[in-house]
């Protein structure tokens, strides 16, 4: 879908020199580099030419604080395809004494940007460099937005990167238009509105100082939006000349307007593509004939997105898909929908938005509440989403991006369904590896046998797609690295990996050199070969970035260790467990059979972690950590 291109938290508002006490806010803000003295967007939504206008004069101004200036003197001006960037102006006001030497930026570089999940988008911005900063200068922007489609109107933040010591969003309306706006995790930012007259135009005003920064940094599948203050503005309806033209407001209006787009698609299946149907599909079940489709786009059809202005939202026609073998998520959606048709099975085109934006259908419907497409297939009044851009995504799974998020499915032209997706469970993701050690010197030496199930088998899949068979060890040991940078496999038989409806399997042979320790007549061995997580103590002090986790799963490792002919275990670590809600492990020891067998589980089950939760998830990676250290002692036999 297309991704609506928000304009920069940071980079956006100017203001002239403001008689502030520069001195009182470095000692305020000392733990800043810059502050931003104020923030600043004023819209206006009018009708000309019986045509209705929306503009959006955006300021700021930003006070360095100390020397530290480097990171500040970039800034960009973000837009797209359904915007017209104007009057645009930035400058740095430099201290001489008790006066501002005022110097221009010359120079904006036109940027394209290429999101993470698009080949090509018509996202673009203005890159440009503030000059001279320094402790004490003032950086100023100011510029205006013409916005050429009403249906998309940017979010407005209350907060950035660094304090702001006021922020304010006004907006002037004309009385023929009436206008929508929702307010986002404003509850506790004690953020002032008021609403006025001005002749015939009416006047809506939200104001807040003395704004902290953001809490968290950006991630993944995390937003700003989540947490941050944020007011979302939208066009209700129009009355020029008396005729109402209705925009948004309700599910049903976004409705009206996403499947509008998808209508536009105009589905006529060539013969080779119900020939190829025809063959796939015959003599097999509904559900089997829906599966063989999902597989043959998912192998058969390349993901590449190319969404430049309408296109981002107008899926390809199936038979252009078909034919050039490669489309987006909404072409991909539209050839397995026009396959699925053909094979006599009711399939719908879905809209969804990722976990990266934080909104349900009810909280928010426009445009930006969802950003991806897939299709849907209700069997028995169960959904099966089908989303071909997971190229190993097995037959009925659900999507990680989009687990714990409604989908909007179009049943037809004016009906539609809204359906939560479910969240995993643990065990459904599974990677049970299974390793017998023997000591070969001050190395180990040892048999593998490795099972990934689920999302985990998806993961594995993509890491080795594309790797040649010879490459496979390599590739393994870095996938598997056990011990230390030193471990190598030698050897290995893997099943499954690319075959669907199967868990993934591997065998494999490796040699772990220099990793025992001898000390007199005793071994020192650290059974715990797989230390993950071990590094991520997070130090709550600094700007966090949310814990997130893909998915819900489970890891076990069950190590086995012969004893050397001639010793005996003279030391085994204490076993440990570390249990919450959201994740827990448990690490084991025995002797058995002359052997010394350790057995470790971890799960997570969640899915993000905030603020609240680091305290309890720091507490258990330094319960981890304790017994990572922890080694076996072999003594040999006197």
């Amino acid at each position: 879908m297309k991704a609506i291109v928000l304009l920069a938290l940071f980079c956006a508002f100017s203001i002239t020199v403001m008689a502030v006490d520069t001195q009182s806010i470095i000692e305020k803000y000392a733990d800043y580099n810059a502050v931003l003295t104020e923030k600043e967007s004023f819209y206006l939504i009018d009708i000309k030419d019986d045509k209705l206008f929306i503009e959006e004069t955006i300021n700021k101004q930003m006070l360095v604080l100390n020397e530290y200036s480097k990171e500040f003197t970039s800034d960009y001006i973000y837009y797209n395809g359904f915007m017209t960037i104007k009057d645009k102006e930035a400058y740095t006001q430099v201290p001489e004494g008790k006066k501002y030497n005022k110097i221009k930026v010359s120079q904006f570089k036109e940027l394209s940007n290429q999101s993470g999940s698009s080949f090509y988008d018509d996202g673009k911005s203005l890159q440009f460099s503030y000059p001279s900063l320094q402790k004490g200068a003032i950086a100023s922007l100011s510029y205006t937005v013409n916005y050429n489609d009403p249906h998309f109107l940017n979010k407005y933040f209350f907060q950035s990167i660094i304090p702001v010591l006021k922020s304010k969003i006004s907006i002037k309306v004309h009385p023929d238009v009436k206008i929508g706006f929702k307010m986002f995790n404003g509850e506790n930012a004690n953020i002032q509105f008021r609403e006025f007259k001005k002749g015939k135009y009416k006047i809506l005003e939200w104001t807040v100082e003395d704004i902290e920064a953001f809490k968290y940094l950006r991630a993944d599948q995390y937003s700003l939006s989540y947490h941050s203050p944020h007011l979302v503005l939208y066009i209700d309806e129009v009355n020029i000349n008396d005729s109402v033209q209705n925009y948004f407001g309700t599910v049903d209006d976004l409705y009206r307007f996403s499947s509008g787009f998808a209508a536009q698609t105009k589905n006529e299946s060539n013969e080779e593509l119900k020939q190829l149907v025809s063959e796939l599909t015959e003599g097999l079940s509904d559900t089997e004939k829906a599966k063989v489709i999902y597989y043959w786009v998912q192998n058969n059809i390349k993901y590449i997105a190319y969404e430049e202005g309408y296109m981002g939202f107008i899926p390809a026609p199936a038979n252009e898909v078909f034919t050039k073998r490669y489309g987006d998520c909404k072409g991909m959606s539209s050839l397995i929908r026009e396959m699925m048709t053909i094979a006599g099975l009711p399939s719908y085109l879905t809209w969804v938005g990722t976990r990266s934006i934080p909104y349900t259908y009810n909280d928010l419907p426009l445009p930006s509440v969802d950003n991806h497409m897939i299709a849907s297939y209700i069997e028995n009044d169960s959904v099966c989403v089908l989303d071909a851009t997971f190229k190993y995504l097995d037959y009925g799974v659900f999507p990680y991006h989009i687990q714990n998020k409604e989908i909007l499915i179009g049943l037809d032209d004016d009906s539609y369904k809204i359906f939560t997706v479910p969240i995993a469970p643990s065990d459904k993701n599974r990677i049970i590896d299974s390793v017998k050690l023997s000591i070969d010197g001050k190395g180990l030496i040892g048999k593998g046998n490795r099972v990934q199930r689920g999302y985990n088998k998806v993961e594995l899949a993509y890491a080795m797609d594309g790797a040649k068979i010879e490459k496979y060890n390599k590739n393994l040991s870095r996938l598997f690295n056990k011990g230390s940078n030193k471990f190598n496999i030698t050897d290995n038989t893997v099943n499954n990996i690319f075959e669907r409806d199967r868990e993934a399997s591997i065998e494999y042979d490796f040699q772990l050199l220099d990793y025992c320790k001898s000390i007199g007549d005793e071994i020192y061995v650290n059974m715990n070969l797989t230390k993950s997580y071990q590094g991520l103590v997070i130090d709550t002090a600094n700007l966090l970035a949310p814990i997130e986790n893909d998915f819900h799963f489970k890891e076990s490792y069950i190590t086995s260790l012969e004893i050397p002919e001639g010793y005996q275990v003279s030391y085994m670590p204490n076993d440990g467990s570390f249990s919450e809600d959201e994740f827990n492990f448990d690490i084991s020891y025995r002797e058995k059979d002359n052997q010394v067998v350790m057995t470790y589980n971890i799960e997570f089950e969640f899915l993000l972690l905030l603020k609240d939760d680091i305290p309890r998830w720091n507490k258990m990676i330094k319960a981890l950590n304790k017994h990572y250290r922890s080694s076996i002692v072999l003594k040999k036999i006197s």
